[in-house]
């Protein structure tokens, strides 16, 4: 099992890669493009994506609108990180597949209960599918 961060500022990626491994012993990988991230995506599946908003070359909504096409990434927990506090990102977000939405400066409890939420669902979902 495999969380993916896709975060191009590297101290963000960071704080939000150790803070995760504080309430799993998943393996987290980092990538700060988006496309790359994309392509990681076709080539594994990952157990939970954890997205920055604004990434260079693509939005972190298209980049969640482009993984939610992939049929295996359909209950796949989303959560889109960001600075931003535009009226209606929310909305957008969640209406491109985002499952969770956090604003930064990232709460550090209220990040890890999402991470253990977030992967308690998907174990769920695999137990009940094997």
């Amino acid at each position: 099992m495999t969380i993916l961060i896709v975060e191009d500022n590297p101290t963000n990626a960071l704080i939000l890669k150790h803070l995760a491994k504080k309430v799993t012993d998943e393996e987290i990988l980092i990538e700060a493009d988006a496309a790359k991230a994309l392509t990681l995506c076709h080539n594994r599946l990952y157990n939970m994506l954890i997205v920055d908003h604004v990434l260079p070359g693509m939005s972190g909504l298209q980049f969640v609108k482009a993984v939610r096409m992939m049929e295996r990434y359909d209950e796949i927990p989303v959560v889109m990180v960001t600075a931003d506090h535009e009226p209606g990102l929310r909305e957008a977000a969640t209406a491109s597949g985002v499952t969770d939405f956090l604003t930064k400066p990232v709460e550090a409890v209220a990040f890890r209960s999402l991470v253990t939420s977030c992967l308690g669902r998907g174990a769920a979902r695999q137990a009940l599918a094997g």
